[in-house]
């Protein structure tokens, strides 16, 4: 997947949050690694817990990372949302590499059912990122601005997942889409 940049996206603690992904020492890809569709189904039933997108990431992006890495990656308890399925509710996992969900990004979001299970990240929270401000959430992927997946299903049908477009702002898209891939992770 060649070389990538990282940057820390969270140093604080987390208080009341049932999520690890945003508590202590985070890291994130700076820019979109690889492109890559949630579900090749086009679903958002099951969630990040199901998809294909979370077995990737935890499989092949995980095992092309150094093994220097991967020995201080901790493994993170990750509450995702869910979509419009009858009797679905937020899924949680362990996760070394997981994506981020909309409150993690812009701190608020109505389309998450996960909002209030964590927190905004330091990093976006240090840029301004807000559902009106959000330049700082643009990643790019092979030198322009891309779109990127986070791991929220959204909550009002069973094929769409939430993603970042390239100018920072959060839509929903059909699971099937490629969009870019860039993983965070805690460090021990």
């Amino acid at each position: 997947l060649g070389t990538h940049t990282v940057r820390i996206a969270n140093m604080s603690a987390c208080e009341s949050e049932t999520s690890e992904t945003a508590c202590g020492f985070v890291v994130e890809f700076a820019d979109i690694i690889t492109q890559h569709a949630m579900n090749s189904t086009g679903t958002n039933v099951g969630g990040w817990k199901a998809s294909e997108m979370r077995t990737y990431v935890n499989g092949t992006i995980y095992n092309a990372l150094p093994s220097e890495l991967q020995n201080v990656i901790v493994s993170t308890k990750v509450i995702s949302g869910h979509g419009s399925t009858s009797g679905e509710t937020n899924f949680e996992t362990q996760d070394k590499l997981y994506l981020l969900n909309a409150q993690e990004v812009w701190s608020t979001n109505d389309r998450d059912t996960s909002v209030g299970t964590s927190k905004q990240l330091d990093y976006y929270k240090n840029q301004g990122v807000t559902a009106s401000s959000y330049a700082g959430a643009i990643k790019q992927y092979n030198g322009r601005n891309s779109y990127w997946w986070l791991r929220s299903a959204i909550s009002s049908n069973a094929y769409a997942f939430l993603y970042v477009v390239s100018g920072g702002r959060w839509d929903g898209t059909r699971a099937g889409n490629s969009n870019g891939v860039s993983p965070a992770f805690r460090i021990a």
